[in-house]
Order: C-alpha cells, then structure tokens, then sequence
C-alpha cells in the first residue's frame, strides 16, 4: 500500500483541493455567522492601517488613539449613509401612507375599468376561447382584490422579522466596531501573530497569497465598481425617461444598493412598480419592470465576464463559480464563491501546480 508521500502529484492535489472545498464549505455553513464581525474587522483594520501608522510615524499619534479616531471616523460614515437610507425610506413610505386613502378609494373604479376593457377584448376574441379567457380573467380579479391584503402582510411579516432581529443586528454592529478598535490598536502584533505557528518556508508562501489575494480582492472591487456605474446609468438613463423628479438621487440609491450582498435592486424596484401599477400608473410600473429586467440581463451577462477578467480567470469558470455560489450560499455565495475559486487557483500555483486552465 502506497504512503500518501508516494502518490502521484494529481492526486495529492486533487485531495489538497478536496480538503480546502470540505473545509471551506464548513466554514461558510456553520462557522461564518460567529466569525463574521471579526472578519470583517480585520479587512477594515487593514485598510485603516496605513493612515493610523501614518499618524503614528508622521505625527507621533499614539496608535491607540489614531485607531480610535478613524473607528470613530469610519463609524460616522456608516451611520451617515444609514440615516440618509432611512430617510429616504422614510419618506417614500411615508407618502404612500398619505395617499393611501385615496388609493384604496379608486382600487373599484380601477378594477372596473379594466374589466370594462378585458371584456371589449374577450368579446372580439374567437368563440371557442372566450369561456377560458373570461375564467382567465376572473383569476386575475380575483388576484388583484387580494393585493393589499397580501402587501399588507409582506409588511406586517417584515416589520415583525426586523423586531425580532434588532437585537442581533445591534450585538453585531457592537462586535465589529469594539473588535475594528482593538484589531487596529494591536495590528502589528496580530499580524505576527497570526504567522507565528508557521515555518519560514509556509510564511513566505502564505505572504505571497495574502498579497495576490489582495490584489484579487482590489480587482474584484474594481470590477463592482464599474458594475456599480453601469447601472447607475441604466437607472439614471430610465428614471429620466421616466421624468421622475428625483432621478439622480434615486439612480444613486439603487445602484449602491445593487451592489451590496442579499439586498440588489429589486428591493427597490420591485414595490415601487408595484405601488405604481396599484396607483394606476401603469407607464411608471412598466417602466420601472422593464429598468429591472435590464439590469439582471447586464448583471447575468456582464458581470461574470467583467469579474473574471479583473481577477484572472476566463468567462465560463467565474459563472460556474456564480452560480454554483448562489444555489449553495445565495447571493452571498455569488460574491464569495469566484473569490474561492481564484484562492484555490493561486494556492494550486503557490505549491507548484501547473496548468490549472483557470482562464479558459
């Protein structure tokens, strides 16, 4: 019987690669939501690192203190942006709260009107389908006297799932600033820390893939970024045909939001069409479906090959990699996944290991 040391180099790699995806998927199933505010402490601490050992050298800014001045800076920030989306919330609730009355009041005249018009149409259809469209039609009526009841309840269900989750979200937000402060104030030593168990040799190859990892990661933002821009001018280009009054600012918003994991265009998008289509502004609804399905065109279409040609791997293994993502992790999954696979890649090269065919 063979030792593992005498196997041939593709099936130690092959078991190498086995390993980190079993290990991997353990780490994203059960451990990632406890480490996760730590994680991301530890990105945010490494790209306030250059200006905190900046005060340090520079100004002789004790490192505490310049960790906790640009905590607190990067915490006003966030809660800027965050009070600026709320508002913004606030206020188109708000509005659809006050016109809510007037709404529901011509919901009958609207369901009249269109079946005033559906049936000058089955009227003009063929005999023989005039029985299956008028059935058609009284599902459709019937769906539609049940829409404020169903918004109504998405409401309600929403409302009581972000009462129950305050709590955490709270703990969670107090976990990552506390842990960003303290990761930053001891940067330099948790670094070496961190590489302290391993020999000369294993430092140096993990160094190597920590750098391309962050130039992998600084590329997959930039590749964001312009998918980022890319639908600001999708949405800024419909919202003005649209002759929406606040098209830049609205455009903005969306476009921040499609880029951020779990939330995507849609939760905007989405109710906004809805509501236009109850308020009997069906050119609006139309328009905002039609900005929609654009935007998951390009996102489908050009995304996977703008993100693999930022990170070095071809078309068709990054949207494997999307895809596989989101089926097995969700949208979260479509981010992390490509990232893993291009780790795996680097690592594979890191050992050795050639001709991966990661670009084909």
């Amino acid at each position: 019987m063979k030792t593992v040391g005498n196997w041939p180099s593709w099936a130690r790699n092959s078991l190498y690669i086995s390993l980190t995806l079993a290990a991997l998927y353990i780490f994203f199933r059960w451990l990632m939501p406890v480490v996760l505010p730590f994680l991301i402490a530890l990105v945010l601490a490494r790209m306030m690192e250059p200006v905190v050992a900046f005060m340090q050298k520079r100004w002789r800014v004790p490192r505490k203190a310049g960790s906790a001045l640009m905590t607190v800076l990067l915490v006003a920030l966030m809660l800027a942006a965050l009070w600026y989306l709320l508002s913004w919330i606030f206020s188109e609730v708000n509005g659809l709260i006050e016109r809510a009355p007037e709404l529901i009041s011509r919901l009958p005249e609207m369901g009249e009107g269109f079946s005033e018009r559906a049936e000058r149409w089955i009227a003009s259809a063929p005999p023989s389908l005039r029985d299956t469209l008028r059935r058609a039609l009284e599902g459709v009526l019937d769906g539609m006297s049940t829409i404020p009841a169903i918004v109504v309840g998405k409401l309600t269900g929403w409302v009581t799932s972000f009462a129950v989750k305050l709590p955490y979200m709270l703990l969670f937000i107090m976990a990552l600033v506390l842990s960003t402060f303290l990761i930053s104030a001891d940067y330099p030593n948790i670094s070496k820390s961190l590489l302290s168990p391993f020999r000369e040799r294993t430092r140096t190859k993990i160094l190597s893939v920590k750098n391309q990892l962050g130039s992998t990661l600084g590329k997959w933002l930039k590749a964001q970024g312009i998918m980022m821009l890319i639908n600001f001018g999708v949405l800024l280009s419909g919202f003005l045909f649209l002759r929406l009054p606040t098209a830049l600012i609205s455009a903005s918003l969306i476009a921040f939001l499609d880029a951020l994991p779990v939330i995507g265009a849609g939760i905007c998008l989405i109710p906004w069409a809805i509501v236009s289509l109850i308020s009997g502004n069906t050119f609006r609804a139309a328009g905002l479906g039609v900005i929609y399905l654009v935007l998951v065109l390009f996102r489908g279409f050009i995304e996977p090959k703008l993100v693999g040609s930022q990170i070095g791997m071809g078309a068709l293994p990054t949207f494997i990699a999307m895809y596989a993502g989101f089926m097995l992790a969700g949208v979260l999954g479509m981010i992390a996944f490509p990232i893993l696979l291009i780790t795996i890649k680097q690592v594979w090269d890191a050992r050795g290991g050639a001709g991966t065919g990661f670009r084909g």
